[in-house]
């Protein structure tokens, strides 16, 4: 099954531009992505950031290309300074892209999704297309070179499958959260006084988790559970050792 993803990107007014992002959707698809983005696969009469939430909340992963968009011929940041450490700086012959490269990766930021953010050749890094300020590295790609050659450079391919494995985690943990079984599990964990939470208990089945079987005894020790949880764990034909079980089964795809 394909996984959605959502791609956001400043809209292409050049050939080049065109063919790189053609090669990322093309590449997306290849490796078993979706790509979603607001006027090309989806649709809507309501307010752009509404329908954009919507998209992402049906999304796990977000790729962002920040194509140059608006050219400046001559400009300056901060000018006309008059405050004490603040200097003007030149900012001539320098590129802004579409806002909605700031607004839709900020947006994914917040919802804790995996962002990775290819910025062009001579688009100012600012906002969320700084350096460091998502806490990853934002590649910088150059259509004066070949966008072939790019497409198969490590760092292209390092990165997506970087990226790639984020998704699946992150896909992964949504079901792991909205299944039924694993809630039980976190109720009856509460009603014994056990510190527990979605996070530390899906941490804790992956690391019952080797060479794709589950080890419930390890399992049984890291939630603290006792040779009695097994009694008051009171679900109609269910017993905790079978619902671990199913649950590994259903989204750590163990045998």
């Amino acid at each position: 099954m394909e996984i959605p993803v959502f791609l956001s990107y400043a809209k292409p007014y050049n050939r080049k531009q065109d063919k790189f992002i053609k090669k990322v959707e093309r590449h997306l698809l290849e490796n078993g992505f979706k790509p979603r983005t607001l006027g090309v696969t989806d649709y809507s009469t309501s307010a752009p950031l509404m329908k954009i939430r919507e998209i992402m909340n049906e999304c796990h992963g977000l790729l962002s290309i920040a194509f140059r968009r608006a050219y400046i011929e001559k400009g300056a940041g901060k000018p006309g300074q008059k405050l004490a450490r603040q200097e003007e700086y030149d900012i001539s012959g320098e590129w802004i892209t579409s806002s909605y490269c700031q607004i839709e990766p900020s947006m994914a930021f917040q919802m804790d999704m995996p962002i990775l953010i290819f910025r062009e050749k001579g688009v100012i890094a600012d906002g969320i297309l700084e350096r460091g300020v998502v806490g990853s590295y934002m590649p910088e790609f150059d259509l004066e070179y070949s966008i072939d050659q790019y497409f198969k450079s490590p760092e292209w391919n390092q990165l997506i499958d970087d990226w790639k494995n984020l998704v699946l985690n992150y896909k992964r943990f949504n079901q792991f959260k909205n299944n039924e079984l694993v809630r039980h599990i976190i109720s009856c964990c509460i009603c014994e006084e056990k510190e527990v939470s979605f996070a530390s208990l899906y941490n804790d089945f992956e690391k019952s988790i080797n060479h794709g079987c589950i080890d419930y005894i390890r399992l049984v020790h890291l939630i603290g559970a006792d040779a009695h949880f097994e009694q008051r764990y009171r679900i109609y034909n269910h017993s905790f050792q079978s619902d671990v079980i199913t649950i590994c089964q259903d989204i750590f795809e163990t045998t």
